[in-house]
């Protein structure tokens, strides 16, 4: 009897969530697993599996978009720090699949609009997810801080946006991809010892060997244009 009704409970919210997302989720679907990932999601979710049905969609996230191009050495030339980059338009879609699911899953959250806002400049689209995500969880302050940093990267106001995302940084969810672009800013606005701190963490600690891997050589290269201006 209890087992019914906790099944019959959960398959209500599936359906609030399919239909609160209406729109998005045959986007996210295609752009990851097809029709499997929304039966797989439902069935999941069905079963009290929210947790594994929200980590599994972020494995979707992380395989459309990949981690080349954020880990790369030429961080504004690849970001859309400028102009829409005009590609990984499905971004959003699985990244609101991912709130439908679990609300609280915050890291990826933080990915998705850090990506958003900092690699793709889809601001709109990123704060469009924090405010979503606010919602549900609003005692969780780097949300509102990553809102008050794409303000001010659209104003390029470099101190202030540094401020906030220095305060993102100390969050346990914060993703490798925002440190990076922030050792990014650093090293742009001149401060190439707090830079090289974070390349050096991200070169041992991070937990994708890719971004260990690049920051290595970019400490090499900073290493070496350093010793070319004594």
């Amino acid at each position: 009897m209890a087992t019914g009704a906790i099944l019959a409970l959960n398959v209500l919210t599936v359906r609030v969530i399919f239909e609160r997302y209406a729109e998005e989720l045959p986007r996210a679907f295609r752009a990851s697993s097809g029709s499997l990932g929304g039966t797989r999601d439902l069935v999941l979710v069905a079963l009290g599996l929210r947790g594994v049905a929200a980590d599994m969609a972020m494995v979707d996230l992380l395989i459309y978009y990949g981690s080349h191009d954020e880990a790369a050495d030429n961080w504004r030339a690849i970001s859309g720090w400028d102009k829409d980059t005009g590609v990984y338009r499905d971004l959003l879609p699985l990244a609101r699949r991912i709130l439908g699911i679990n609300p609280f899953f915050r890291y990826a959250i933080l990915y998705a609009s850090t990506a958003l806002a900092f690699n793709e400049s889809r601001d709109e689209e990123a704060v469009r997810l924090l405010k979503e995500a606010l919602v549900q969880d609003p005692r969780y302050w780097a949300y509102s801080l990553n809102l008050s940093a794409i303000a001010y990267k659209k104003t390029k106001n470099y101190p202030e946006l540094l401020k906030l995302l220095e305060q993102v940084y100390a969050y346990p969810e914060c993703p490798t991809m925002l440190k990076n672009i922030l050792g990014n800013i650093y090293l742009k606005t001149g401060q190439i010892g707090k830079a090289i701190a974070i390349f050096e963490w991200i070169a041992q600690y991070a937990p994708e060997e890719d971004y260990r891997q690049n920051m290595k050589e970019k400490l090499e290269r900073i290493s070496g244009l350093l010793r070319r201006r004594q």
